[in-house]
């Protein structure tokens, strides 16, 4: 007996590193299964995953924080330089996927809270047959910051159990790696340093991914690539293709069984977008100071501010999934990158609170249902943000006890222990360049040629196009593409084309009927300057001269809609679609840490008046 148990040591001790954390798996469930895993205790130090709680059990606390020191969340390309927090990540996530869908702290069950199944969460009842995610509203923001924080929650436990069964040569470093880890972003509007593709090549390259592990190289499967399904999660999504399909899709080759994602086009298309991210972002954190403009996609009218976080946030998630699950908000939350991207949203919610503290949630109602929330409700600072509990008395978070970062346990680089000058020179370094803006007066680095005018003036006209359109228009989610400038006529090569000024996405659940009587508006916004100036430095307009610039607009000004299987919809039979064109006077700041300032946006109604879809005179704004 005694020489079997040296022997079963011995052949424990020459595992490999994966065969270790497998093994480590088995022992947890086993343990699990004999029911002396212990029982859930409710604080930091409880890995939510190792037991199946009862409703109402899952207190939210995000990531613990050690010895004081708040932790950041890196961008996924920084993270990827500290070896052994990749890896962690990777592996953890693996392990995270691979849980027991029973369990309310599973990868598929978290995920699920966006939108599919409609199941009740955490003894959460489900009112209305929807997600728990509020869109369309003016709680979008604020509602996703405790949804991530309790992805991070989970998946920071599993981190540190990965981190206990590494080598001893290397623990010391795994454990201090482990104990400061926090969920990564992905800032799709920012331009690589080296010139690579701006979706990260680990999450769009292979389902599989090599890790440089302790005791050499490994293959393991890529958790960021994709999420697989069991057969008795499909029987819970009832939509095809959702039904058939045995992972996450993206830009999904076809509708059958047997689709592919074609990752390569999306990296393609999130690179040809990329400068239009890098605006709009930009444009919302220098020209936004009202919460309730900035939040939400819902339309306000006689207000001419068109863009939005979650305008913008709906781009990258059509451009994403176009027709897989990104680009639905009952599927969205399956996908990993669905965390990556709204990780990114937290942190560009995070800077914005930065640089406006006197503006939040204001009173509104809701235009959009959601599982816990009634269309025409009233909602404000302190409405519950269900399912999310923040403690075990059945107390909910809200806007109110969700505002600050650090009571979740994590900071971003450019908000933590920085003054407001510091977080907009900040902001500056990082989108000002992309998005061709000249933003100081006095700056050396941003390129002079994104200044529609003398650069002596420091003064300049910003050109936008506006979109609105009803959220229901086409009972599914879909693009509106503006163009400058002439383009190839079949849809399928849209979002490719060299003169695309900026693809608008209108997301919406797999199932939305139309309701004329309840319809809902949302907008959006596509920058044009850039594009105006690139046309000028080719000769074709002068921008110092407004009315030729606006006669170059009405000719070469367009725009296209299509489905997400890009068939074309005639823009005269989209349901209260209206593009317009607006400008605002704009003066450079007179440093790299201060903001343009911009005066009013006015409309130029004669621009896009007598096109299909056009917004004309005695239009609404």
């Amino acid at each position: 007996v005694i020489c079997d148990a040296l022997a079963l040591v011995l052949s424990i001790l020459t595992m490999s590193f994966v065969m270790k954390i497998l093994l480590l798996s088995f022992f947890v469930w086993f343990c699990s299964i004999l029911g002396i895993a212990g029982a859930p205790v409710r604080d930091h130090q409880d890995h939510p995953g190792n037991v199946r709680r009862q409703p109402g059990s899952f207190v939210i606390t995000g990531a613990p924080v050690i010895d004081g020191r708040i932790p950041q969340r890196l961008e996924i390309r920084q993270l990827r330089k500290n070896n052994a927090q990749w890896n962690l990540y990777l592996l953890a996530l693996n392990r995270f996927q691979q849980m027991d869908r029973s369990d309310a702290s599973s990868y598929y069950q978290l995920s699920g809270i966006h939108g599919r199944p409609y199941t009740e969460w955490d003894g959460v009842p489900v009112i209305h047959n929807r997600g728990y995610c509020l869109h369309t509203s003016s709680l979008f923001a604020t509602w996703h910051r405790p949804y991530v924080a309790a992805f991070e929650q989970v998946l920071y436990h599993i981190v540190q159990e990965v981190a206990t069964s590494i080598d001893n040569d290397t623990y010391d470093e795994y454990k201090n790696a482990a104990s400061t880890f926090r969920h990564p972003y992905w800032d799709w509007a920012a331009a690589s340093s080296d010139g690579s593709p701006v979706l990260p090549a680990p999450v769009s390259d292979s389902p599989y991914i090599v890790l440089d592990l302790p005791n050499g190289s490994q293959t393991v499967n890529n958790p960021l690539y994709q999420f697989k399904f069991t057969s008795s999660d499909l029987s819970s999504l009832p939509n095809p293709p959702f039904s058939v399909w045995q992972n996450t899709m993206r830009y999904p080759s076809n509708r059958s069984a047997a689709a592919t994602s074609q990752n390569a086009l999306v990296s393609q298309q999130i690179s040809q977008s990329q400068d239009s991210y890098a605006q709009r972002l930009l444009n919302l954190l220098q020209a936004y100071p009202r919460f309730a403009n900035f939040s939400s996609s819902a339309w306000t009218p006689n207000s001419p501010a068109y863009d939005s976080l979650e305008s913008l946030h709906n781009q990258i998630h059509g451009l994403v999934g176009n027709g897989g699950h990104m680009a639905w908000t009952d599927y969205s939350g399956f996908d990993p990158i669905f965390w990556l991207h709204h990780a990114q949203i937290d942190r560009v919610l995070a800077i914005w609170q930065a640089l406006y503290p006197n503006s939040y949630v204001e009173a509104s109602t809701e235009v959009f249902e959601s599982a816990a929330i009634a269309q025409g409700a009233r909602v404000d600072v302190n409405t519950p943000l269900k399912p999310f509990r923040n403690d075990t008395d059945g107390n909910f978070w809200t806007s109110a006890t969700a505002s600050n970062v650090e009571d979740f346990g994590y900071s971003y680089p450019e908000i933590q222990g920085k003054s407001m000058s510091e977080v907009k020179a900040a902001v500056n370094a990082l989108y000002a360049a992309s998005s061709g803006e000249i933003t100081s007066r006095r700056s050396n680095e941003a390129p002079m040629k994104a200044v529609p005018g003398p650069p002596s003036m420091g003064n300049y006209t910003e050109w936008l196009s506006n979109i609105r359109v009803a959220k229901d228009a086409l009972d599914q989610t879909f693009f509106v593409h503006i163009f400058l400038g002439d383009f190839n006529p079949d849809p399928k090569t849209w979002t490719f084309e060299p003169n695309l000024v900026g693809s608008h996405a209108v997301l919406t659940p797999y199932v939305m009927t139309r309701d004329p009587a309840q319809s809902t508006i949302v907008t959006g916004q596509i920058p044009l300057t850039r594009a105006l100036r690139a046309d000028e430095q080719k000769g074709l307009l002068d921008m110092k001269d407004e009315e030729k610039t606006k006669e170059y607009l009405r000719r070469n000004l367009h725009w296209r809609v299509t489905t997400m299987d890009d068939k074309d919809v005639p823009r005269d039979r989209v349901p209260d679609l209206k593009i317009s064109v607006v400008t605002a006077n704009v003066r450079a700041a007179d440093a790299d840490d201060e903001f343009p300032v911009w005066d009013e946006l006015k409309v130029q109604q004669d621009i896009t008046s007598g096109k299909p879809a056009g917004l004309g005179s005695g239009d609404d704004v």
